[in-house]
């Protein structure tokens, strides 16, 4: 007894496999353009990286102006770098990260170092310090100056006090019989 495949003249499908004729102009076409859409794909992400660099470090270079003018340390949370929670991080002036585990190992490291999902974790978490220092500092300034100039205010009134005094007579021979 034969199959029910095989047997079956309205199945043409056979237990030997059909090939179809390949053209090598068409198989080599296609490769090619495959080869064309790698290399432009593999040129935009040369490109991202490259704006990605440039953007780290330009954000470096602007929050550094920032933190270094204003001598600003800030605390960084330890969740950010995957950290237990007893680590204590502070990003320095100079933008490095001063990092001190539990255990007493201390390690420093560059804000440029890290990726751009940390880097973003960081600004957002440090924005509002900053912020905050700044505005206790205008504060503090404000009040320092506003008493520098009631103090300047105060002295000349005296300084216009002794320019309305009269003209002291030189005493330029001291008598000697004065008994």
């Amino acid at each position: 007894m034969q199959s029910s495949e095989s047997a079956d003249p309205n199945n043409p499908v056979s237990s030997e496999s059909v090939t179809m004729p390949v053209d090598p102009l068409t198989s080599n076409a296609g490769t090619l353009t495959q080869l064309n859409t790698l290399i432009e794909e593999s040129m935009q992400i040369y490109e991202l990286e490259d704006q990605k660099t440039n953007i780290i470090e330009d954000l470096h270079n602007a929050l550094k102006i920032i933190t270094e003018f204003l001598s600003f340390s800030v605390n960084i949370h330890p969740e950010i770098f995957n950290l237990p929670s007893d680590a204590n991080i502070v990003l320095l002036p100079n933008l490095e990260l001063n990092i001190k585990l539990s255990n007493g190992k201390t390690e420093t490291k560059k804000f440029i170092d890290y990726s751009p999902e940390t880097i973003t974790k960081i600004i957002e978490y440090i924005t509002p310090q900053l912020i905050g220092l700044i505005q206790t500092q205008k504060t503090y300034l404000t009040e320092k100056i506003t008493f520098l100039r009631a103090a300047t205010k105060q002295l000349n009134v005296l300084s216009q006090l002794k320019e309305n005094l009269p003209n002291k007579i030189p005493v330029t021979e001291i008598p000697e019989n004065i008994e």
